[in-house]
């Protein structure tokens, strides 16, 4: 076979092998393009807030102190403060403990009992703030350890922020105020009215709020 015909069919070959690859190089192209024109979905980004979930009070003596649970309130209390907010006040409750899911608070100061707060973690470095606004109602807490009481007869009943002085309160069993002999911050002595023998709802009041929680009285 002559050189020239040889190179000729070398030639040949090679754009046979060219032709044939062509179509595979397109595809692949294609197939890049479909890949490269479909939308790209993005996720959306979650945005974590702090929350207040949950308010648990303890009574120690003559103080309030209250436990705040919640989610990503922190690790460190840093700027952040509480405040309670009223309708008519802010107040400043004093943190003893600060975590990510619960800030233990004391309450101090002229708080009033039997209101509605607005409680909420305030940032000082933003001014804002930065939970959601829990609804809580501040009680004064009465025990009672026994049962079965005759009218006339002079008991007490126990309990925390109960004041040093009765002022404008009224012990109230069932609808009927208790003559009080003894008003302190921690007991109220009083004579258990004339009422038929029954078991009576007994409370707090101050004005026209109730502010304290309900337990009950066994008279006989």
């Amino acid at each position: 076979m002559k050189k020239s015909t040889l190179t000729v069919l070398i030639i040949a070959a090679f754009a046979a092998t060219l032709f044939a690859a062509t179509p595979q190089v397109q595809q692949s192209e294609i197939a890049v393009q479909q890949v490269n024109q479909q939308p790209i979905v993005k996720k959306p980004v979650e945005i974590i807030l702090p929350r207040i979930t949950e308010i648990t009070p303890f009574y120690d003596d003559c103080q309030l102190l209250f436990a705040l649970k919640g989610k990503f309130l922190g690790q460190a209390q840093g700027t952040r403060a509480i405040r309670m907010k009223s309708a008519t006040k802010t107040y400043y409750p004093q943190i003893t403990s600060w975590t990510a899911t619960r800030i233990d608070c004391r309450l101090t100061g002229d708080f009033e009992l039997g209101r509605t707060y607005k409680v909420y973690v305030w940032d000082n470095a933003t001014n804002k703030v930065i939970t959601n606004q829990y609804d809580w109602t501040v009680m004064t807490e009465l025990k009672l350890t026994h049962q079965g009481y005759t009218p006339g007869q002079v008991i007490a009943v126990s309990g925390c922020l109960l004041g040093t002085a009765q002022g404008m309160r009224r012990l109230i069993i069932g609808n009927t105020a208790a003559a009080v002999s003894q008003w302190t911050c921690e007991d109220i002595v009083f004579a258990v009215p004339n009422l038929l023998p029954k078991t009576y709802p007994l409370y707090l009041m101050d004005g026209r709020r109730i502010i304290s929680n309900k337990i009950t009285i066994q008279i006989n």
